[in-house]
């Protein structure tokens, strides 16, 4: 601390290049060690509430389009509104009280089974599954008007190719760049869902560190936050622009 601010900063910059965040001031380990330790946690967390909100994105979002204005597209509506407007720790909480201390079907802390990541990896997928739900609802319904759709009837394509193939297919890339950043949401996003269901990744590690004033460790995770998101950010448009080389046109035109 005895070196001028911008001397103090560029060396923290040039070790953490290299991997070197310091150690931890709680318990003086190395901080990128610690991180290697918590964030498999996380990533199956992260894994399965990624695969939860696809499957139901997909599914759900399809349906509502097939069906517009249907007893079954306003109840999702009404739901995904619900979804997108609940704070997921209250949410996390109702989860723990119903099905750990009620029903008791699933364990109320743990670590190491499927049936410990259920329900931390379901309240971290409501919200993202609910605004992906609207998205691809939206998307699918502006493509059914399109040129391509009426050409495929009238050409006698079966109704369902023309969805899932066709459709589904021209509307998905907005939906990757939303998984894309959706993903680093999540992991970046993990602290209060691990913190209530005492789940052992980087977030609710994280948050030790913050309550601890543990510098080290606070500074290491925001920037492996912050180079997580671009990453996940250019993957999304890496595989947008693989699905619809157009898109590369476009660009190039403008």
């Amino acid at each position: 601390l005895n070196l001028p601010i911008y001397r103090q900063y560029l060396r923290w910059i040039s070790n953490a290049i290299h991997g070197d965040f310091g150690e931890s001031l709680v318990s003086k380990s190395p901080v990128i060690k610690e991180i290697a330790k918590k964030f498999p946690a996380t990533l199956i967390l992260v894994g399965m509430a990624l695969l939860m909100i696809v499957v139901v994105t997909i599914i759900i979002g399809v349906l509502c389009a097939i069906y517009k204005d249907s007893a079954f597209d306003n109840l999702t509506r009404v739901v995904t509104i619900l979804g997108i407007s609940i704070p997921n720790f209250w949410l996390g909480f109702m989860l723990l009280f119903v099905f750990a201390v009620r029903l008791k079907v699933v364990p109320v802390v743990g670590y190491g089974s499927l049936k410990n990541v259920i329900l931390p990896s379901v309240t971290l997928a409501v919200a993202i599954s609910a605004s992906s739900i609207r998205l691809l609802r939206s998307n699918m319904l502006e493509n059914m008007n399109k040129d391509y759709v009426m050409y495929a009837k009238a050409r006698g394509v079966p109704k369902n190719k023309i969805i899932w193939k066709h459709i589904l297919k021209n509307a998905m890339p907005p939906m990757i760049t939303l998984f894309g950043q959706t993903i680093g949401y999540m992991i970046a996003g993990t602290a209060i869902v691990e913190s209530v269901f005492s789940w052992p990744g980087i977030g609710s590690y994280a948050v030790s560190a913050i309550f601890a004033r543990d510098l080290p460790v606070i500074n290491a995770y925001v920037l492996i936050m912050a180079v997580i998101f671009v990453i996940c950010n250019l993957s999304a448009d890496i595989v947008n622009a693989a699905l619809n080389p157009q898109m590369l046109k476009e660009s190039g035109d403008i």
